[in-house]
């Protein structure tokens, strides 16, 4: 099993909740680079709204950089959902994509394969969360993403499962992935 692990996939996909989990099954740290980036940065949505996006993309990358050069031997990093995937700014995306891609194994959330069932979840669950969110401007950024997430994670998740199930569903497949063999670790596995 790898000593770092990536969660990735759009805001709603149960990351955080399941990244927690996991990090505890595994013995690990778990590392929200979003809780970090308001920790040492600023609140996201202040930085972007005196930044722009493409900035906040930009020091998000560093922050990432960074925040693996601290990490201890074991680590869950929970990705923002722009990460790997968004069309501003494809250079930093690729870069961010091949920095994960060295640096441990990712591992793909989505509620489900299919576009409707994924969008109408994810929407529904972004409402949900209290922060202003408006349905239309979630539906354009899951419209956006979704087939920029599908190739993505050397471990991909289809469900809408409890977070327990889906951890511990993770945790059986990392454990099943050897590093030191990249065949495997960079082959897709899906549930």
């Amino acid at each position: 099993m790898a000593d770092v692990v990536f969660l990735i996939g759009p805001d709603g996909a149960g990351k955080s909740t399941v990244g927690k989990l996991l990090a505890s099954r595994l013995g690990c740290a778990a590392i929200d680079l979003d809780d970090e980036f308001c920790d040492r940065i600023l609140n996201i949505r202040e930085f972007i709204t005196l930044n722009g996006y493409e900035r906040y993309l930009e020091e998000n990358a560093k922050l990432l950089k960074t925040l693996l050069e601290e990490a201890d031997a074991c680590a869950v990093f929970i990705l923002s959902s722009g990460f790997l995937a968004t069309d501003i700014r494809p250079d930093i995306v690729e870069q961010n994509r091949k920095q994960v891609h060295r640096a441990g194994l990712s591992v793909l959330l989505l509620p489900s394969r299919d576009y409707h069932e994924a969008l109408s979840c994810i929407v529904e669950r972004q409402l949900k969360r209290g922060f202003g969110l408006k349905r239309e401007s979630e539906v354009e950024k899951f419209r956006q993403r979704f087939e920029q997430y599908l190739p993505l994670g050397d471990v991909q998740i289809f469900s809408m499962a409890v977070p327990d199930a889906i951890a511990d569903s993770i945790a059986r497949q990392l454990a099943t992935l050897r590093p030191e063999d990249p065949s495997p670790a960079h082959g897709k596995t899906s549930r």
